[in-house]
């Protein structure tokens, strides 16, 4: 963020408590778009109060990400507040801090467990701790305003008591669905669903605003809440920052160490989400060796976050070590680069309801994109409207090969796809975004 910008002398004159369990140094899509947020709000007349967890073990952390709020920090203009963490996972690093990816069948069963005895989710151990330091923050600054984002859920149960006993507006920012996310949420009961519909009315008709990633999921709570109406939720996608681009050009050099046809995936594959899961690429991976042979020399699969030990072994099982590389969780910046360095971008996305977070950083590259989305999804629609996506059903493997030998065959002959759409593109600037979030926590107070 270019501090110039900002007016000199005091800090903006309106705050806004952010309520986020997510935040860096955790690592991972789940921080980026708040970050981005904190980052810029202040070029729009609000200083970010960030409530955040403490030193908190995660499956990975990144440093450089809040190392872009320092200069922010040190003049006044953020502010970030951590509680004392209680009730965490037990540590398995000697550092402390790095989660270690248990076996896919113990996490499956964990996750069943935990979320028949915590609802809305095991943050809710994090609820009375968050809900003190707020007091104390409120104590000792104006709060104008609330923003909280989730997942986890018990963000939205804290912005709304602070909301309803200091008459605060809020602004509720759902990254996932709630309720109907079939995909991360398990209900035990009947009676456990009806009890999480419960919190989530609750919170709907005490916000001030509501915000949503895409289309489908602003259509799934206008279906599943009556009361709602077109105007009350607005459709804030993730987003990608040219600054993390410009930074991530002088590193491409040094990420790219073969001229072979590289296509990429930057992102986490974890067990147990039904449909999110990188075998039926490494499937048509096969089929489409066998299909094309010269393949098996030229085709560089790379896997650039968290890989779960499972497809891990997978990936051995299948033949293909010498086809795939797992880079591991990388800073943040670096990812971009190796995303820059690549020739193909790939991704599957199953959720109907929500795109994901990746996909909105891809566009920024203007590089070809590789979607095994559902027809008709949000994913399949962005896909299009950028001009150089591939779209393919995500288990249709005999059509994604075709895709890879088409993809293939067009990088020998330098004709891969670039006919990027860039305004459709330069609509996801996260600066932008912030300006539009930045008017709607005007309008909760001037409703």
């Amino acid at each position: 963020m270019n501090i110039d910008l900002l007016e000199p002398g005091a800090p903006p004159g309106l705050n806004v408590l952010v309520i986020a369990y997510y935040f860096p140094p955790m690592g991972l899509s789940g921080v980026q778009r708040t970050l981005k947020f904190v980052k810029y709000l202040p070029e729009f007349g609000w200083r970010p109060i960030v409530l955040t967890a403490g030193e908190t073990p995660y499956y990975a952390h990144d440093e450089s990400l809040l190392q872009e709020l320092d200069p922010l920090i040190e003049q006044g203009y953020v502010k970030i507040v951590r509680t004392p963490e209680t009730g965490v996972p037990k540590q398995s690093k000697k550092d402390g801090r790095t989660l270690k990816l248990p076996s896919a069948r113990y996490q499956r069963l964990r996750s069943k467990i935990i979320q028949t005895f915590y609802q809305p989710d095991s943050r809710i151990r994090w609820k009375a701790p968050a809900l003190r330091i707020a007091e104390q923050i409120l104590k000792e600054e104006r709060i104008d305003a609330i923003y909280a984002t989730a997942p986890p859920y018990t963000d939205f149960l804290i912005a709304r008591e602070l909301s309803k006993k200091h008459r605060i507006p809020f602004l509720m920012d759902y990254r996932d669905a709630w309720v109907a996310n079939k995909a991360l949420n398990f209900y035990a009961t009947p009676f456990h669903k009806a009890y999480a519909r419960k919190l989530e009315d609750a919170c709907l008709r005490s916000s001030s605003a509501i915000t949503v990633v895409g289309r489908r999921m602003k259509e799934s709570l206008l279906e599943s809440y009556p009361f709602l109406r077109h105007d009350d939720i607005t459709i804030l996608p993730h987003g990608f920052d040219p600054e993390d681009f410009y930074s991530a050009l002088t590193m491409v050099d040094r990420v790219r160490e073969s001229e072979k046809f590289r296509m990429t995936y930057g992102g986490a594959f974890y067990v147990g989400y039904p449909g999110r899961s990188p075998v039926p690429m490494l499937e048509a991976m096969k089929l489409a060796m066998k299909k094309e042979p010269a393949l098996e020399n030229d085709l560089e699969i790379v896997f650039a976050g968290i890989l779960h030990k499972e497809y891990a072994r997978a990936i051995e099982k299948m033949g293909l070590t010498n086809q795939v590389r797992i880079m591991g969780y990388l800073p943040h910046r670096e990812e971009i680069a190796l995303l820059l360095s690549s020739d193909v971008l790939w991704m599957i996305a199953a959720d109907p309801l929500s795109t994901p977070g990746k996909l909105y950083e891809y566009l920024g590259t203007h590089k070809p994109i590789l979607g095994l989305v559902q027809p008709g999804s949000q994913s399949e629609k962005i896909l299009k409207d950028y001009g150089a996506g591939i779209t393919v059903p995500p288990k249709e493997i005999p059509m994604i090969a075709e895709a890879i030998i088409d993809l293939h065959r067009r990088w020998k002959k330098t004709l891969l796809p670039h006919n990027v759409n860039l305004p459709f593109v330069q609509s996801f600037d996260r600066r932008a975004l912030t300006k539009e979030l930045a008017r709607h926590l005007g309008m909760m107070l001037n409703p």
